[in-house]
């Protein structure tokens, strides 16, 4: 009988704790969560959420999204340094998934069909990270528009994490990783006057774009700063007043060109450069208020600000020859971003007995405002002379949202039903146009109520089993409502998208059914999920003939039927010994639109298997990641326009080696080799929704290493 990979998984891991069954049993760390805004053990929480602590981040060698979350299965994150960051779980991707800075929602990102490749969502640095946490599946119960496949949620480290028995704290540290030949020094600096707590953290990189195998991408060089500083202040010992400030700013430089010129009238470049920059501020002031004999127990509240901008600006110089005459023509283009947000937020949490039930509600509400715009502006100096076209393709607008929400986690005897719901009202309005290319422009208003329910049972002391229901939405994107999109540059088929005033909410309803066991030594967490999509928003051609004045196809985001996505995911931890320990983890994602047709961006069966020592002092790990052919996926458009198939991947597996060695003097030194054997393969997440022939660019990286090296003071 042949074993699927979970089945496979399952045994090993059993086999190894009957093995070890008489032996003495060794304990893991309890791992706490945020995820439903109250902390919660991890084995306790009815749902999928994976944890990526700061301290893995330093030991991986991990600057970037993409190497934080890149071994989770169902988990993806295409791009990496020097391009765009997407977030894919469990097959929704784009700004389908919510990511959250310390309560703050992070900007949208930006690219065709949600794949977000022209502007991603790194925008902040990871030097002072106390953990990531990646909550899969719906939860706009708590979060609201945007969670409607799932949230990532960023935790900085405060103060008080770095003076636990002490007033002062420093620390430097530098990372080198080699799948961008990035450098990176980072420190920070945490002391305690009175009743203040201050945390400034500052870093510093440059590097080059991530790399593919072959190491003939684009030439793009990058470099960045990032800091922030913390301020807390402990009126009592009950309430404590907060303020912080960050800024984040990412530079990325690429020139090249060719000095032939071609003989078929066709353009060549002769000289090409592109300057670009992400740049992020973000501030919030607020309280955090811990009181006795009151109708709460605790209080979280804060204004906040969030100005995000990103710039691309490239200036062209091509040449041909016509007719016997060299030609040249220059090209300038600029391309802007800018998503400013301005918001206050409280949040509860009351914790009382009634009967013999015990209650955890937690509660609040939030005010947001949004500010978009994407500028565009284009010159061709050629012997015509000067043109300039400076036009808006998305009409600037402005969104505004009220939200309130509720969630009780109520314990009878060995049950926990936790139930919770969410009110939103996000509206949008254009901000300085009525109208855009003729079209015109008018407010729309989305309304939903986001209702959650799950029920646990504790079958034994370590053996739990739930079933948890999500509602997710989405509203519509501004982008997607107000943009003019001219793709008259299509060779065979040019085509625009015009606005669409009518677009609904998109919403999931999201079903998991999972189990985890956790007695301190072995952890086994399995979970099958279920996601249903309605008012899906995609593109659809809405003429079949071109305009007779331009030769243009027209297209419009739309609301369609439905999408369903499903899959399993499974993890298991055995601690042998108080220093060695294994643990896999496997899942995969398929899924379905409403004609039946192969999701663009599913998961096929991936996972991997590592093997751990840890005395305390020095540590080390082998790891094998590997992943299914995926041959099942829908039709794509190539670069001409014309319909073809989508990328298919084969099968794959590679090895990662790390070591990790703390002095007792305060220097702590990790190193990894990532990809052993120098092997060279194509994640299925980083090519989905692409034509197959331009997949060619998209292979990981081959062997590299990561250093990184950090001194306490």
């Amino acid at each position: 009988m042949k074993l699927s990979p979970l089945s496979a998984a399952v045994l090993s891991v059993l086999a190894a704790n009957l093995v070890h069954a008489e032996s003495e049993v060794y304990h893991f760390e309890e791992v706490v969560v945020t995820a439903n805004k109250i902390e919660q053990p991890l084995s306790e929480v009815a749902g999928s959420v994976a944890v990526i602590t700061g301290k893995d981040l330093e030991q991986k060698g991990a600057t970037e999204l993409y190497d934080a979350i890149k071994s989770e299965p169902g988990v993806s994150v295409t791009g990496g340094a020097g391009r765009p960051q997407n977030i894919t779980i469990r097959g929704m991707t784009g700004n389908r998934i919510l990511v959250v800075k310390d309560g703050i929602k992070s900007a949208d990102g930006f690219g065709a069909n949600d794949i977000n490749d022209k502007i991603g969502r790194n925008s902040f640095d990871m030097s002072n990270l106390e953990s990531i946490e990646v909550i899969k599946g719906a939860s706009s119960s708590v979060y609201g528009s945007g969670a409607i496949g799932g949230v990532v949620v960023v935790k900085s480290k405060q103060p008080g994490d770095y003076l636990v028995d002490k007033d002062f704290y420093s620390d430097v540290s530098a990372t080198y990783t080699g799948i961008s030949n990035k450098y990176k020094g980072a420190t920070n600096l945490a002391f305690r006057a009175g009743k203040f707590e201050s945390l400034l953290n500052l870093s510093y990189w440059e590097g080059e774009e991530t790399r593919n195998f072959d190491e003939d991408l684009y030439q793009r060089d990058i470099d960045g700063v990032g800091g922030g500083y913390t301020l807390n202040y402990w009126s009592t010992d009950a309430l404590m007043l907060k303020g912080n400030i960050e800024y984040y700013k990412e530079n990325l430089s690429r020139k090249e060109g060719s000095s032939k010129i071609q003989k078929d009238g066709k353009w060549d470049t002769e000289d090409f450069d592109q300057q670009g920059y992400t740049e992020a501020f973000s501030a919030y002031v607020g309280l955090e208020y811990l009181p006795t004999n009151t109708w709460f127990e605790e209080l979280d509240t804060k204004i906040y600000w969030r100005d995000m901008t990103n710039e691309d600006t490239t200036n062209r110089l091509m040449s041909r020859t016509n007719n016997n005459v060299s030609e040249l023509r220059r090209t300038i283009d600029f391309r802007g971003f800018t998503d400013q947000l301005l918001g206050a937020s409280a949040d509860f949490i009351s914790a009382f007995q009634h009967k013999n039930m015990s209650h955890t509600l937690s509660y609040g509400m939030s005010m947001e405002t949004n500010l978009h715009e994407r500028p565009s502006q284009s010159s061709v100096l050629d012997w015509n002379g000067v043109s300039l076209n400076a036009d808006l393709p998305f009409a600037p607008a402005r969104s505004y949202n009220f939200a309130a929400f509720v969630r009780d986690a109520i314990e009878i005897d060995h049950w926990t039903v936790t139930a919770g719901a969410r009110f939103d009202v996000n509206q949008m309005k254009p901000e300085s146009q009525n109208s855009i290319s003729g079209y015109e422009l008018k407010e729309q208003t989305s309304i939903e109520l986001s209702p959650s329910l799950s029920v646990s049972y504790q079958l034994t002391e370590s053996l739990n089993t739930y079933l948890s229901y999500n509602h997710g939405f989405r509203a519509p994107g501004y982008d997607k409502i107000y943009g003019y999109q001219n793709h008259d540059f299509v060779p065979i088929t040019p085509f625009v998208i015009v606005p669409n005033m009518y677009l609904e909410a998109e919403t999931s309803d999201s079903f998991e059914l999972g189990s985890k066991f956790d007695n301190g030594q072995t952890q086994l967490y399995t979970a099958v999920f279920y996601q249903k999509f309605d008012n899906f928003i995609d593109v659809k051609q809405i003429t079949f003939t071109p305009d007779p004045n331009t030769g243009n196809y027209y297209k419009q985001y739309q609301n369609v039927s439905g999408v369903e996505t499903y899959g399993i995911e499974a993890s298991i931890v055995h601690r042998l010994s108080d220093v060695w320990s294994v643990s896999t983890k496997v899942g995969f994602v398929d899924g379905e639109d409403d004609e039946g047709e192969k999701v663009r961006t599913l998961t096929p069966w991936e996972g991997n298997a590592e093997i751990a020592y840890n005395d305390n002092a020095f540590s080390a790990y082998a790891q094998v990641n590997w992943a299914q052919a995926m041959d099942e996926v829908p039709q794509c458009e190539d670069d001409l326009g014309m319909v073809t198939d989508c990328a298919t991947t084969s099968g794959w597996a590679s090895v990662d080696l790390g070591v990790s060695y703390a002095w007792n003097f305060g220097l702590d030194v990790s190193a990894n080799v990532v990809n052993l054997f120098d092997k060279e393969y194509i994640r299925y997440q980083d090519v989905a929704g692409i034509a197959d022939s331009n997949k060619i660019y998209s292979t990981e990286p081959g062997r590299y290493f990561t250093v990184n090296a950090k001194y306490e003071f």
